[in-house]
């Protein structure tokens, strides 16, 4: 490897280590916690609600988490607002595009009181309901419908949970991204209550036929954008001391600045000895066939959401592999039956490990055995159905399974023509919000 692509890689690891330390990110947390106490309002919530989001650990979010509460007490809608617009990207998203994307309704309301269910997928759909609508308006959301947010990162958005809690009468229900979210959503407003399950847990097996282990073709597949974080190099340098005969296929899509034309120039600059394949903007369709095909299917980030590619990959009956410690949702399902975790510094030793015992595994059994769309739409409507027997004592009707492919579909569409009237109803009297398509443009 040339001297310059050695100080690059060294400087990237340096960046890398800042970025994901604890210590830093804690650090940082108190230090926004020191800086809230010079300010007041809405500001100060918004630095409060950052500087939780920074810290995992209960020992260290738990004095920022008293300050919220303190402040909550006197904090009215208007206050969790601004704070909202303070300091997130998510009204800017809103005001770009303020229809609803990706969002499901899994119940019609009913006779009596009982309330029929939304699923939002991603804060920012949240955050179109909640911006996008007034309190009378969603008054009458709410009157009819529990709201789900399935999350799409760890941290989520706090300020945004503090607005939605304020705004909607009943508050609302979430999945989060990671189980190592909960203890801090669930003690962050009474009105968040969490599911059980993952956010990434909505994979239907039946799209899903495994090739026996000696018939896959693919040695290491890695499903993902082309994004810093999604770290390609840490990868691609363990490469460098693995066999060159080895098929690794890359898919992916830009993100930001980075295209494909990034990672083949990565490679090279690191001096990749395989022939990479490399694909990008794939139809699930393919992404489901390689997934087929791939022996181990892997991710190298150290923090994002539920990576649904990974539970995509287990029903693919693939070994699945993550960085040690990485604050991944799906890094919940690596166990003695699916695959292993990658340590830094080993993961070429690791990952030739895996690809050695992975015949003995048996991934695909294990999901459908514990992280189906079934599964985890029988554990929500079991949190779904409790909360309503205890309110009104009226639950009359299931939900419709949906899965997300790769994104919210009905299981079974002939069960969703009986939910078109209340798609309809939804644009005739929030046309802004609730697009004419959106039962059949979730995609969008």
């Amino acid at each position: 490897m040339k001297v310059t692509a050695s100080i690059d890689l060294l400087l990237r690891r340096v960046e890398d280590e800042l970025r994901y330390s604890e210590v830093i990110r804690e650090g940082l947390g108190q230090c926004l916690r020191l800086l809230a106490r010079f300010t007041q309002g809405p500001k100060r919530l918004a630095i409060l609600t950052r500087a939780l989001s920074l810290c995992d650990r209960e020992s260290a979010w738990k004095p920022i988490m008293k300050d919220i509460h303190q402040m909550a007490e006197k904090a009215n809608t208007g206050t969790w607002k601004a704070a909202l617009l303070e300091r997130s990207r998510l009204p800017g998203i809103v005001k770009q595009q303020p229809a609803l994307t990706r969002t499901i309704i899994l119940k019609a309301p009913g006779a009596a009181g009982e309330k029929g269910v939304i699923l939002a997928y991603f804060e920012y759909n949240l955050a179109r309901l909640v911006l996008g609508l007034n309190e009378s308006e969603l008054k009458w959301i709410t009157d009819r419908f529990e709201i789900i947010l399935a999350a799409s990162w760890t941290p989520t958005d706090y300020s945004l949970l503090g607005f939605a809690a304020s705004i909607l009468p009943d508050g609302l229900w979430i999945q989060p991204a990671t189980h190592g979210e909960r203890t801090r959503l669930a003690a962050f407003h009474p009105k968040v209550r969490c599911l059980p399950g993952l956010a990434c847990d909505w994979i239907n097996p039946t799209f899903y036929q495994p090739k026996q282990w000696d018939e896959r073709s693919i040695d290491i597949l890695m499903i993902a954008n082309w994004g810093a974080f999604k770290r390609h190099w840490e990868f691609f340098q363990a490469l460098t001391q693995m066999p060159a005969k080895l098929r690794v296929v890359l898919v992916g899509q830009k993100e930001g600045t980075n295209t494909l034309e990034t990672i083949q120039r990565l490679a090279k600059q690191i001096g990749v000895p395989q022939t990479l394949d490399i694909r990008e903007s794939l139809s699930i369709e393919e992404v489901t066939h390689l997934q087929c095909d791939a022996k181990i299917s892997m991710v190298n980030s150290r923090r994002e959401g539920g990576c649904v590619a990974m539970v995509e990959s287990l029903f693919a009956g693939c070994a699945i592999a993550m960085r040690e410690g990485a604050s991944i949702g799906s890094a919940a399902h690596i166990n003695e039956r699916t695959g292993s975790f990658l340590r830094p510094g080993y993961m070429a030793e690791d990952l030739m490990k895996l690809l050695k015992k992975g015949q003995q595994l048996n991934s695909a059994k294990w999901a459908a055995e514990n992280v189906s769309c079934f599964t985890t739409l029988l554990g929500i409507e079991k949190s779904i159905q409790a909360n309503a027997l205890l309110k009104s004592g009226v639950f009359t009707q299931g939900l419709i399974q949906p899965h997300w492919r790769p994104y919210p579909a009905f299981s079974y569409p002939n069960q969703a023509t009986q939910l078109w009237p209340i798609y309809d109803d939804l644009h005739q009297r929030f046309p802004k919000v609730f697009p004419a398509n959106l039962i059949s443009s979730s995609s969008a």
